[in-house]
């Protein structure tokens, strides 16, 4: 017994060794499990796709159409509706719940292309009118302008700007009247000389009078001056050889060339005649010597006419207006004026989200009705009566402000 007792002892001695052995051996990272397998996430393509808010990546709505219901599963396209024909749109693939109103054409304009689902309606300013811009959301469409005595015209009236003028030779725009042109002959101050001394400009002289300045010899004038000496001095050598022999050839006491008295006298007669017949002395005396301005040195006070009061343009008084009386107070003022619940309302419709802009529009339609100068310029009487009113709704503070900046001058 004792005999097997050792053999068996040795046995597991040996066992165990051999298997801590095998355990030694073994690699630890074969028995972890495997990390499980992660699926990329979907990629949301830009500008045809969206992330809502459960970061669910939907498809856009097309143009012309409005986003109703987003999608719930990645990559699958929304649910959308079309915009209303004729008065909504939408320009581009989006997710907006809502559609973009039409533009309505203001006054003075005229419809280039309607509205459609995926296009905005396209207006422009009439013949005869161009486009005005008041803020980012408003215009209108203004008369345009007229070149006046003295102007004339570099640019034409288009419906996207006004007529561009610029004075006419022998002119210069006088700061003081009103930038009127005024004729150069006039020119006393050292600005206008300045402009009057250009290209296109007379130089006035010491006596006031203007003379012409050469407008487009200057650069090449040194090649011509060396030019015209050559051939003096070659006339000169001709005719100097040909008096040599006419001496030698004619009697004494006759010449073939008149004296120096008559070439004197006809080159005098030829310089009055030049001077008599020079445009630019006529241009000069039929230019009046009188500005068209409220006072004049040769004519008598009581030929004078009155002066003239600034005009005030509607736009910029409706805004003055606006940016003086509280919001509040508008509609009661616009209905003081005399303008009617019917228009009220519906610039109120026409101008839902923006109720400045329908404030603008009910002012517009008083002012309208006394306007002058081609619809831009608001009557006086109507400021009158603008003032009065506000006085009577307690605003006397705002109506000193508007009576101090567009009262009568």
């Amino acid at each position: 017994m004792d005999v097997w007792r050792g053999k068996w002892k040795d046995k597991c001695i040996l066992n165990i060794c051999a298997l801590l052995l095998l355990c030694w051996s073994v690699d630890p990272s074969l028995l972890a499990q495997p990390p499980p397998v992660r699926t990329p996430e979907l990629q949301c393509p830009e500008g045809s796709h969206y992330h809502n808010d459960n970061g669910t990546c939907c498809r856009k709505c097309h143009e012309g159409f409005k986003l109703k219901e987003h999608c719930t599963k990645d990559g699958e396209s929304s649910k959308c509706v079309p915009c209303e024909e004729g008065r909504s749109f939408q320009n581009r693939s989006n997710y907006a719940k809502t559609c973009q109103l039409c533009t309505h054409c203001v006054e003075n304009e005229e419809e280039v292309s309607p509205c459609k689902k995926s296009k905005n309606k396209v207006c422009r300013c009439k013949e005869g009118f161009y486009k005005y811009i008041i803020n980012s959301g408003t215009r209108e469409c203004l008369t345009c302008k007229t070149c006046g005595h003295g102007e004339r015209e570099t640019q034409p009236c288009t419906p996207e700007s006004d007529t561009v003028c610029e004075c006419k030779d022998f002119y210069f725009r006088d700061k003081k009247s009103n930038r009127a042109c005024l004729p150069c002959k006039v020119c006393k101050s050292s600005d206008c000389q300045q402009e009057c001394s250009s290209s296109t400009h007379p130089t006035p002289n010491v006596d006031g009078i203007a003379k012409p300045k050469d407008t487009g010899w200057g650069v090449w004038s040194p090649y011509l001056l060396a030019a015209s000496g050559c051939v003096c001095v070659l006339l000169l050598v001709v005719v100097g050889i040909m008096g040599v022999r006419v001496v030698r050839w004619k009697p004494k006491g006759s010449s073939s060339f008149p004296s120096a008295e008559i070439t004197s006298q006809v080159s005098e007669t030829s310089t009055r005649r030049l001077i008599q017949e020079d445009p630019e002395n006529v241009l000069n005396q039929s230019i009046p010597s009188c500005s068209p301005v409220c006072e004049c040195e040769q004519e008598p006070l009581s030929k004078l006419p009155d002066c003239v009061p600034k005009e005030i343009k509607i736009s910029e008084l409706i805004y003055s207006v606006l940016d003086q009386v509280p919001p509040r107070h508008v509609k009661e003022l616009v209905r003081s004026l005399g303008v009617s619940d019917v228009v009220i309302e519906r610039a109120e419709n026409d101008h839902l989200r923006d109720t400045k802009e329908a404030q603008y529009q009910m002012l517009r339609v008083w002012a309208k009705g006394g306007a002058q100068g081609g619809g831009g310029v608001l009557a006086r009487p109507l400021l009158h009566d603008l003032l009065d009113k506000l006085r009577d709704m307690d605003l006397g503070g705002t109506a000193e402000e508007l009576e101090t900046k567009y009262g009568d001058q």
